[in-house]
Order: C-alpha cells, then sequence, then structure tokens
C-alpha cells in the first residue's frame, strides 16, 4: 500500500463546458494522467482538496458513501449545470483517517453539509470521466495555519500503510478575478515570477524553495486557497519528482497548470 501520487490541478468551470474558451492542453494532460495512475495501482480513495471546501475550527472530511455533487457557481449557462458527476465515497478509509487526525490531535470531523464542489469535479471529469474512482473530499482549515495543514498531509501519509491513495489539490497558483477581461491579457510582473517560481520548484522537488518565495509575490499571485492545498500534498510527499504536464491561462487573470508528483523514497 501506498501513496500512487500526488496531482496539482485547475479547478476552474470552463473546464465543464464552452464558455468561449477551451482548455485542450489542460483537458488533455489531465485524461492521460487519470489514465496512467489507473495504470500504476488499484486506486483505493483519492482524497481531493479544494480550496472551495473550506471549514472553521477543524478539517472537514466528506465519508459519506454517495457524494452529493454541489453545484456552486453562478451566471453560467444552463448546459453547465447539466454536467452530472456522482462518484462513489470511501467511508472505510475516510473514518480511518479521522481516527489517524484524532489520535494526532489535529482537529477534524465528518461532515454531511458538503460534497463534491467545483474545485473537485471539474477536474474529475476528465481525471477519472466513468465516476468510478472513490473519492473523499478534505476542506482547508485557514485558521490551523500552514502546521496545520502539513499534520494533515502527515497522517495521509500513514493512512497510505494500510490504502493505495491518490492525493489531489486544485487551484490555480494565480487566481486574479480582479483583472478578468482587462483590454491586455497578461499577468502581473509579480504574479508571472512567483507563478514561475512555483513551477521550478514543483519541477525540482523543492518544497522549501517554493515556501521561501518572497510574500509579495504570493500576495501579487493571490493563488486559490492560500498555499494550503499544496501543504497537505508537502506533508503526505515529502520527497517527489515533479513534472508540468500543462500550463495555461485565462484573461491574464488565472493560470491553469497540471502537475504530476511522484513520491520518492526520502
Amino acid at each position: 500500500m501506498a501513496i500512487i501520487g500526488g496531482i496539482y490541478a485547475p479547478n476552474t468551470p470552463t473546464l465543464i463546458g464552452d464558455l468561449g474558451v477551451r482548455h485542450p492542453a489542460t483537458e488533455k494532460a489531465l485524461q492521460d494522467l487519470g489514465e496512467r495512475v489507473r495504470a500504476q495501482s488499484t486506486i483505493d480513495a483519492a482524497l481531493v482538496v479544494s480550496p472551495h471546501f473550506v471549514t472553521a475550527q477543524g478539517f472537514g472530511l466528506v465519508g459519506t458513501s454517495e457524494m452529493r455533487q454541489l453545484f456552486d457557481f453562478q451566471g453560467f449557462p444552463p448546459e453547465f449545470y447539466q454536467v452530472r458527476y456522482m462518484p462513489p465515497g470511501a467511508p472505510r478509509v475516510a473514518q480511518q483517517l479521522l481516527s489517524l487526525c484524532t489520535q494526532a490531535l489535529i482537529p477534524a470531523a465528518m461532515t454531511k453539509e458538503w460534497g463534491l464542489d467545483h474545485g473537485a469535479w471539474a477536474p474529475l471529469v476528465h481525471l477519472f470521466p466513468r465516476a468510478d474512482v472513490p473519492i473523499i473530499p478534505l476542506s482547508i482549515c485557514p485558521e490551523l495555519g500552514e502546521s496545520g495543514h502539513d499534520a494533515l498531509g502527515k497522517q495521509i501519509q500513514a493512512l497510505a500503510h494500510d490504502f493505495n491513495l491518490l492525493l489531489i489539490a486544485t487551484g490555480s497558483l494565480i487566481h486574479r478575478l480582479d483583472l478578468w477581461n482587462r483590454p491586455e491579457p497578461t499577468y502581473p510582473e509579480a504574479a508571472r515570477q512567483y507563478l514561475e517560481g512555483v513551477e521550478n520548484a514543483l519541477q525540482t522537488g523543492d518544497w522549501s524553495g517554493l515556501w521561501r518565495l518572497p510574500r509579495v509575490l504570493r500576495d501579487q499571485a493571490a493563488p486559490e486557497g492560500g498555499e494550503y492545498p499544496l501543504r497537505v500534498i508537502a506533508g503526505a510527499i515529502p520527497s517527489f519528482r515533479g513534472e508540468i504536464l500543462a500550463e495555461e491561462q485565462e484573461f491574464g487573470a488565472v493560470s491553469l497548470t497540471t502537475v504530476y508528483l511522484e513520491p520518492m523514497p526520502a
């Protein structure tokens, strides 16, 4: 049993339907990656950290046997709300992760108030189009800070002694919706530097280099969910070989970066 791999994937709703912009490189990268990880081993559960699932006072886990699909976006054409993606859950795996968190004094609880938000299912429809891989949605909890998310990742690493797991974090490294539809669709220079710095760190397996990037660059990029989704992966997969599989953008405001992190011996 092991962590099969880690994935950082975009979660924009434009991966779901046609809004006048398409991302063929991202879609193909996700499709190919889904086939790649399935070929490695049977996946007992894919744990998905979406920046749209935010909780207070502790982490939230969805451990239901069936996933409730959430359409947590507004103002899109009707066909966006007609997409159905309802994979099974993994209650036994989720319960064991909760037990590990409790033993490690990490605040966490099961919730039935959430389900599969678009931050999870937008990339999943391309990764696993048959919706047959069991999913466990995990929240971010900003008040627990960087160390709390790293600690959650470490419990996922421990969980992998008993299950074959895939860990997926979603979001955009540049997420500047305030810049949407500007006449000049280019990233601000500081945001571009942050994106390049993160991608370089991920390609070279250098978590510490990623965390050392200047705060002013991160603030200008405004990554979705901060760096918390990546912190969970870092706790679970401390040593890795990274591969950038696709890099696209929307209107100079949002980056779409698809990364595969192959676990390596420490």
